[in-house]
């Protein structure tokens, strides 16, 4: 009987670390995503490259909360 209580326990236990990892898993939403683009294509200047890099760096800074020095 403890071992089935234990077992229970267990379960239960593993379960709650599971969801409290999901819901910390938070993605940024699409808005946050055509703002970067937008401030890409702004600053790019008609460069496809250019407004790739700055819609990244945006996005990296801003929806994603990293710091210059963590950029991709």
């Amino acid at each position: 009987m403890k071992k089935l209580i234990l077992g229970m326990v267990f379960v239960f236990a593993t379960g709650t670390i599971m969801n409290a990892n999901i819901s910390n898993n938070t993605q940024p939403d699409d808005d946050c995503f055509q703002d970067a683009w937008d401030y890409g294509t702004e600053n790019g200047n008609g460069n496809e490259t250019l407004d790739w890099f700055w819609a990244n760096v945006y996005y990296q800074i801003v929806c994603e909360g990293k710091k210059l020095g963590e950029l991709d």
